[in-house]
């Protein structure tokens, strides 16, 4: 955690507060929000962040470089507009332009920071995380807007936190949680304990009892035992090939005989 970005973000709660009881507009935030960036993320504000930053004939707010490479977009609302996930459409299709796969929606009170997947299919975006300055917790905060920082940025690791939490996405954890070896590393645990030995089936419907219905319904069909993919037997696959092998051969050997290799009508 840095201790520069705790004592920036107490330096900054009053400055928001202030914004949102005069209900500031879109622009004084963004002054306000260029400001955050400059003194607790460490940017240069004249040669890091961009102003009304164009792409084709669309405008983002902010466009924040390191060396010269545009790391993260910026879409700013006025002080006291509730951020939505549907704010991030327009933000996408500036991001979508350039490549860059990072997007922060604040309004200076809320920072979201969403990472973006580009395909054939369209575009797709997830919420990293969503914290709120004034009502949330500084250190826990800090650690977050942490990966926003100059610093951070230089040093790439964005991609090791996107990575990690895709490693703690629910999928992620419901997948490994319900995987066969898992399951029987709790039945050994439970055997241990009781001297009973329960079945696989057994354990996963009462793991399933300790899940909320909010995740059952959103992750249903994933509750199943996953099974480690077998290789397929070398001897077997071998033989397959010299059997193969061996008819082609027989082929060869009846086409330069004359035999004729057509079934008989």
């Amino acid at each position: 955690m840095s201790k520069q970005i705790v004592k920036g973000i107490r330096k900054y709660i009053p400055v928001f507060q202030d914004a949102k009881e005069k209900d500031m507009n879109e622009a004084d935030c963004v002054t306000r929000i260029i400001k955050f960036l400059e003194e607790v993320l460490e940017y240069d504000v004249l040669q890091d962040i961009t102003k009304e930053f164009q792409i084709k004939s669309r405008y983002v707010d902010l466009g924040i470089k390191v060396q010269n490479k545009i790391k993260f977009y910026v879409e700013a609302k006025s002080a006291n507009t509730k951020l939505k996930e549907s704010h991030i459409y327009q933000a996408e299709s500036y991001a979508s332009q350039s490549g860059t796969p990072w997007v922060v929606l604040t309004n200076g009170i809320e920072w979201q920071l969403y990472h973006l997947v580009f395909d054939k299919t369209g575009i797709d975006h997830s919420m990293i995380f969503s914290i709120d300055l004034i009502n949330g917790n500084i250190e826990q905060n800090a650690d977050k807007l942490y990966y926003l920082s100059k610093t951070a940025f230089q040093k790439d690791e964005i991609e090791d936190y996107w990575t990690k939490q895709v490693s703690l996405s629910s999928d992620s954890l419901i997948k490994a949680l319900f995987h066969e070896d898992t399951l029987s590393s709790i039945r050994r645990e439970l055997r241990r304990m009781s001297d009973i030995l329960v079945g696989e089936d057994e354990v996963l419907e009462n793991v399933r009892k300790l899940l909320k219905d909010e995740i059952l319904a959103q992750h249903g069909e994933m509750i199943k035992i996953r099974r480690r993919r077998k290789p397929r037997d070398k001897s077997s696959l071998t033989q397959q090939v010299e059997q193969k092998t061996t008819s082609i051969v027989n082929i060869q050997t009846d086409q330069k005989e004359g035999i004729s290799t057509k079934p008989e009508q």
